[in-house]
């Protein structure tokens, strides 16, 4: 959902107001307009941006980080601020983290840059990704393109026509995501007798998977949750997100799109354990 749109002038360098509060200097958001030269944009929220304990609201007063909100980083895949800013010039889009949790030892595995390096790296198919990581500016940046199609949750929900495409689809187009990112961290960080994981996905949420019929699915959300883990471990946490991808989808149980393909709890069933063979066969093969 689009909160507020703002014009910047660079030229004049005019700082934005948000909510007749002027935007320090010193804040991440005007040090990241100003290096990526973004005039005229929009902030995007998302509906699970943050854990409920957490405010979402963007602080647009406070240039310095707190011990608490150092701690509370955690809950945010370890950074202070996370914002999605859509450039309306260039149609662009930049997930910002700011105020990032790092290791106090450089020996010890830094999930920022290990990222970075990952997505710097990555054919994707359908859409160009770039990442900024700076530990002195403390962000993470995801520059992408925009992903072709509409967001599958708008296609999910409705009532009065029929979806593009067949809940089996979708489900295998889930599970060909997992192949990939594991098929891509292998090619970059070649890996024996381990996978690269993307943590337990939510997929049914807003602006998370994009569907066309000229590209089809297309994953739009990208979060630094990728880490290397064993065989037990990875089918651990594909298990816990197939359960719940359809303990999501019956809670849509009404929705005519949905409520056939999660009618029968065998079925289901057996869906699950289609996806469980699919990991066995094609991600651990």
């Amino acid at each position: 959902m689009t909160i507020s749109t703002y014009d910047f002038d660079l030229d004049k360098q005019v700082i934005f107001n948000y909510k007749e509060t002027d935007l320090p200097e010193g804040h991440f958001l005007h040090k990241f307009l100003v290096e990526f030269q973004i005039e005229k944009f929009e902030i995007i929220k998302t509906d699970r941006t943050w854990s409920p304990s957490i405010s979402s609201a963007l602080d647009l007063e406070s240039t310095e980080i707190t011990t608490i909100q150092r701690e509370k980083a955690t809950l945010c895949h370890g950074a202070k601020q996370k914002i999605v800013i859509h450039d309306l010039i260039k149609d662009e889009f930049y997930k910002i983290y700011w105020g990032l949790e790092l290791p106090e030892d450089d020996r010890v595995y830094n999930k920022w840059k290990y990222n970075d390096e990952f997505y710097n790296n990555a054919y994707f198919p359908n859409n160009v990704i770039n990442s900024f990581y700076s530990k002195e500016k403390d962000w993470w940046i995801l520059k992408s393109t925009r992903v072709p199609g509409e967001d599958i949750y708008n296609f999910l929900l409705q009532r009065d026509k029929e979806l593009p495409f067949t809940m089996d689809a979708f489900l295998d187009s889930m599970l060909y995501t997992l192949k990939w990112y594991n098929a891509e961290g292998k090619r970059i960080f070649p890996k024996d007798n381990l996978y690269l994981s993307i943590g337990e996905v939510d997929w049914i949420t807003k602006n998370n998977m994009f569907y066309s019929s000229e590209k089809g699915f297309t994953k739009v959300d990208h979060e630094p949750t990728l880490s290397w883990i064993d065989k037990q471990q990875y089918m651990t946490q594909a298990i816990r997100s197939f359960i719940k991808l359809f303990a999501d989808l019956m809670v849509y149980g009404g929705i005519p799109n949905i409520v056939e393909y999660v009618s029968e709890g065998k079925n289901i069933i057996k869906r699950i354990e289609y996806c469980i063979d699919y990991v066995e066969t094609e991600i651990f093969k």
